[in-house]
């Protein structure tokens, strides 16, 4: 009896220190310069004009939050650098997004690819709406960045980055195990950011476009479209509603 709660209590450990892992390695200020860098640099052949706007999405949406971040870290206004404390979050989110919104401004001047423009988009409106969220609920950011990533992907590499969908559950599993979140909070952060995300990629035309890959993807989007629109109609607007049951059901404790 005593070697199984042993060897539990090992397996527990050895998941907990595995979803830690996960959970750095696809943090919001790691993912942003893979995601940046397949933006401006594939299938580019001038790749040195494309890099002050590399550089610049890159510094204003990843690593002036780091380091700003860090510096809270070290002066022990938070007590950890993934900042568990949905109460701590407030003023490094109001920081990051000043720096979102200083970044956007600097691109507009350096006028890149309008894919990079389309991505930085969506960090422009899904930061403060998942920051508001934040306030009165800890919605799982992790969820939020690593669905951009995969979907980002999809579009510049087609059915080459259908793994990269894998690594979607396994980022919310992880937060899960550290007791970081809820399931609903990463459900609800995986829909908020892949509502925005597809709105604004639908708008700017790449998903419907045969830019780079995404050729590869149409025609499995527009079968899928049509068929959702026979099975359930106003698609779009349920993942909304799936959004809004789980944040009640978690946060004012509604029973429905």
């Amino acid at each position: 009896m005593q070697a199984d709660k042993k060897n539990k209590t090992r397996s527990n450990l050895k998941a907990a220190g595995i979803a830690r892992i996960v959970s750095y390695v696809f943090d919001g200020s790691v993912l942003a310069t893979p995601v940046f860098a397949a933006t401006c640099f594939y299938n580019q052949e001038n790749a040195k004009a494309a890099f002050p706007s590399f550089m610049t999405a890159t510094v204003f949406a990843a690593l002036i939050p780091y380091f700003f971040i860090l510096f809270l870290y070290r002066k022990g206004k938070i007590s950890d650098l993934q900042i568990p404390s949905r109460k701590e979050r407030l003023l490094p989110l109001l920081i990051i997004n000043l720096s979102v919104i200083a970044g956007f401004f600097i691109l507009i001047y350096l006028k890149p690819e309008r894919l990079l423009m389309s991505v930085y988009a969506v960090y422009l409106l899904g930061l403060p709406a998942v920051s508001l969220v934040t306030i009165f609920w800890k919605i799982s950011f992790h969820a939020t960045y690593i669905t951009l990533f995969s979907f980002v992907y999809l579009i510049v590499f087609g059915k080459w980055a259908i793994f990269t969908l894998l690594f979607i559950p396994l980022v919310g599993w992880s937060r899960i195990k550290l007791k970081r979140h809820t399931t609903a909070q990463v459900i609800a952060g995986i829909s908020v950011i892949a509502i925005i995300s597809l709105t604004v990629f639908y708008i700017t035309g790449f998903l419907t476009t045969n830019y780079w890959a995404v050729s590869e993807i149409t025609s499995l989007f527009k079968s899928s479209s049509s068929y959702l629109a026979l099975v359930l109609p106003g698609f779009g607007a349920s993942t909304f509603f799936i959004f809004l049951y789980v944040f009640l059901k978690e946060f004012f404790k509604v029973n429905f």
